[in-house]
């Protein structure tokens, strides 16, 4: 479990040094932040630039030892099938092309990736990269807001706070993911913008955020500034 300052994943965001859910969450916070977006495009200048400064031009020789390698090197031949090719093979590619060809219209048409899955191609499900991430929000009480990604898939959670008020040196605020089992603590936040990321158990079906004492407590004390139903 980390808890990290929504605004400092920039530069890791820019490295892709974030997990799915971190970069699914940065990203929906990036279209509404406009200082992380400046800092994004900055990070990503610098990197162009630091990758620029490293390249090195190749020796004005390599170019010639290239051409005769090529000429003094044989090819091997092309490898040519004689007779008509098996019905079998011919119906293979015209059926990989039609998937091909309905895939890219689908993507067109703006359908993502996850959709064109089915229970019949769990291979295909466990390569993509949680295919059930949904992402919910919430006003907070009396200000800002929070928003929750998570996948059931992954049982893996990360909450946004963003603009809730400010809080004393006393207090924190406190994430709680609750279900039949009760409330649990997911983690601690020291300002009103943040993010914590946490393990998703089968049975929370709602999030919650108290205001707490700065060093946490075992159980909500206080009445919720955020709920989010995640059911």
């Amino acid at each position: 479990m980390t808890t990290a300052d929504v605004h400092t994943l920039t530069g890791a965001y820019t490295l892709d040094a974030v997990t799915d859910l971190e970069r699914a969450a940065f990203t929906r916070h990036l279209a509404e932040c406009s200082v992380c977006e400046g800092e994004v495009a900055e990070f990503r200048a610098t990197a162009a630039k630091l990758g620029l400064a490293m390249t090195t031009a190749p020796a004005a020789r390599l170019r010639s030892r290239v051409l005769t390698e090529i000429t003094a090197t044989r090819q091997l031949p092309p490898s040519i099938t004689t007779g008509p090719r098996p019905r079998r093979w011919r119906k293979r590619v015209t059926v990989a092309m039609a998937a091909v060809a309905a895939a890219a219209a689908l993507l067109a048409g703006g359908i993502g990736i996850g959709a064109l899955q089915s229970p019949s191609t769990p291979s295909v499900q466990v390569a993509l990269p949680a295919p059930d991430v949904v992402t919910l929000g919430a006003p907070g009480d009396p200000g800002g807001s929070a928003k929750v990604t998570f996948s059931r898939q992954r049982g893996e959670a990360v909450i946004a706070t963003d603009a809730l008020p400010a809080l004393d040196g006393g207090h924190a605020y406190q994430v709680w993911l609750i279900g039949r089992r009760g409330a649990q603590s997911a983690g601690l936040l020291h300002s009103g913008s943040g993010t914590v990321t946490a393990a998703l158990p089968s049975d929370v079906d709602r999030i919650g955020i108290t205001t707490e004492p700065a060093t946490g407590s075992p159980q909500p004390t206080t009445p919720a500034v955020v709920r989010l139903p995640i059911s």
